[in-house]
This record gives C-alpha cells, structure tokens and sequence, in this order.
C-alpha cells in the first residue's frame, strides 16, 4: 500500500509540474491517467479539479464541459464545487463568445446560442448558492453581459424580420426582448421597433 501511495504521489507531482510549466496538454494525459489507474486515490478529487484547469486552458470547452459535470456528479459535497460551477460556465461563455463578437449575420443571429444560456445558468446557480464564493462577483457580471447579448440578439432577428416585411414576427421577438430581457439596453430599441413596424404595416393598409 505504501508503494502504491508513492506512485500516485509521484504522478501527480509530474502531472503538477506540468500544469506549473503550462504543458497542459502534457498535463491532460497525465491527469487522465491518473484518474483510469487511481480513480479512488488521495488525489483523485484534486486530479479532477485540475483536469478541468488543464482542459480549460488548453482551450478545449467542450472537453473543460465535460470535466466540471463529471466532477460535479462524483463529488456533488465537494468543498470547491463553486470552482467547478464557474469553470463550467466560463467554458460555455467562451464557447459563444465568438458569436457575440462577430453578430452581423441574419444567419449567426438565427442560431440557438444554447452554450450561452447554459454559462448563464451555471453562473446564476453559482451565485444562488455560494453567493460568497470569490467567483461570485465575475459570474454576477458576466450574466449581465449575457443577458444583454441575448437581447442583442433577438432585436437583431426583429430587424431582419422587419426588412422581409415579416410583421407579427418582427414584433413577436421585440416584444419577447420588452418581456424577458427588462433593464438591458435593447428595450427602447424593441420598443422603437414595434411601434415603427406597426405604423408601417398600418399606412401599408389604409
């Protein structure tokens, strides 16, 4: 048993080092292995946690995703579960991120952004629960990016419904951003274009 402690110690140091080296790629492969050989071991728990540092910053969200539910599922009383919360979420943010930098498509508007709702989820259930948590404050603020995002985003499809003359449309999403996304800057804009797009379809009728 002994023998077997200094091994694992062993690889977790390696694995360590590597992290500190940024290796991380290295550093997957050797938390990876440490957790099929030693699922169970003193530093499992810890393994776990630094596999999704590793993952995450390899640049690898999905992979990070999938790190943090594993760790949330196997070690649901575990004391850094706030880290595990954040880290998913900041996995799903940046997995969108790149659609709320570049929305200037009808195309890229009309996409589901579910990875976007999902960081918001994973940050709001961080905040309900470890509201102290030192990863509180950039989750708060980072929801307050999203929702704004979000609202961007459907007075963007509004738009592009109201230029195809697709009235009731244009005016459903303006009114789902008036409803859902209250105290975002995309109000006035959702309230501009329903009335303009509901005066155009009324002279269109006289």
């Amino acid at each position: 048993r002994r023998q077997r402690q200094m091994c694992i110690r062993d690889r977790y140091r390696e694995a360590s080092e590597s992290l500190e080296s940024r290796n991380y790629l290295t550093a997957i492969d050797q938390l990876k292995e440490l957790e099929a050989r030693f699922p169970y071991g003193d530093f499992a728990e810890q393994a776990a946690l630094d596999l999704i540092y590793a993952q995450y910053r390899a640049v690898d969200y999905p992979a990070t995703v999938v790190a943090a539910q594993r760790f949330m599922r196997n070690y649901q009383a575990h004391p850094r579960m706030d880290y595990a919360l954040y880290m998913r979420g900041l996995a799903n943010f940046n997995m969108e991120k790149g659609l709320f930098d570049n929305m200037v498509s009808s195309d890229k508007s009309s996409k589901d952004m579910g990875a976007a709702k999902d960081a918001f989820r994973d940050f709001e259930r961080l905040v309900n629960r470890f509201p102290d948590s030192e990863y509180a404050p950039d989750a708060r603020s980072r929801m307050v990016h999203i929702r704004n995002q979000l609202a961007r985003q459907e007075l963007h499809v509004a738009r592009y419904y109201a230029r195809r003359g697709a009235i009731i449309a244009s005016i459903n999403r303006a009114q789902y951003v008036v409803k859902h996304y209250q105290q975002t800057p995309a109000v006035p804009e959702a309230l501009a274009i329903m009335a303009t797009v509901s005066y155009t379809h009324l002279r269109a009728h006289e």
